[in-house]
């Protein structure tokens, strides 16, 4: 596992990577913008924020996890003092750690916010869907795309979670139209095709992605793997012989 430690301390990052060395790697960064950068293209499993650096700097790391390749990842404040702990826990902290630091408790408080995570993802595994650069989240209705979100309607998320169920298969408009819109294929074509158009707009499914959402022969759409086409040169022909040669 690796762990983004925010803190301008180096004296505290090297106490906290040492004692956290057995459960993952640390990496240090010197403010939320700096992480930011870093979460935008790699997945931590968990974030430590120093409370000495100030609330904009946690409250800037809450706002944008979401967004992030570490969306998901627990927060835990520490060093907390006492004015800062109600703040640090409504603005969406997993845990938080007050003054002073105890690295056993910071361990054993990380050990035990990752186990309530990965509880609470198990519990709720049936509503993820995970296909290739994409996360499909049915308990919050968001799509992530290479983990920044793109917001959908209800009715484009409930198309899109039905394509994403089933990659691969044709999807008939009529299985669409009874589930989705509650209504015949003749009257919700337009809507379907709509939508369709739409989905492949804001979710990239025109292979930006590798996933393609095509209609198909015979009425209704697929989700499928992006086809890579490889140019081979031809073979360049040879004269007969005893064929003059230019």
């Amino acid at each position: 596992m690796k762990f983004a430690v925010l803190t301008s301390d180096i004296g505290l990052y090297d106490a906290i990577d040492h004692h956290l060395r057995t459960d993952g790697n640390c990496q240090r960064f010197d403010d939320a913008a700096q992480y930011l950068v870093a979460a935008s293209r790699v997945p931590f499993a968990a974030v430590l924020v120093d409370a000495a650096l100030g609330p904009l700097d946690l409250q800037g790391v809450l706002a944008r996890r979401r967004g992030t390749r570490s969306a998901g990842a627990p927060v835990i404040g520490f060093g907390t003092p006492l004015w800062m702990l109600d703040l640090s826990f409504r603005a969406g902290c997993d845990d938080v750690l007050p003054l002073p630091v105890d690295m056993a408790e910071l361990r054993m408080r990380l050990a035990l916010t990752l186990h309530r995570r990965a509880s609470a993802n198990a519990a709720r595994s049936d509503e993820i869907l995970e296909v290739g650069a994409y996360l499909l989240d049915r308990g919050r209705d968001t799509v992530a795309v290479n983990g920044i979100e793109v917001a959908l309607s209800a009715r484009e998320f409930a198309l899109a979670w039905m394509m994403f169920s089933a990659p691969e298969v044709r999807v008939s408009r009529a299985r669409i139209a009874s589930l989705i819109w509650r209504s015949d294929e003749t009257a919700a074509a337009r809507s379907i095709e709509q939508h369709v158009y739409l989905l492949r707009n804001r979710l990239g499914l025109r292979g930006e992605h590798g996933l393609v959402l095509r209609a198909v022969y015979g009425g209704g759409y697929c989700l499928a793997a992006r086809v890579r086409r490889v140019a081979r040169a031809l073979p360049r022909a040879q004269a007969l012989p005893g064929a003059p040669r230019n």
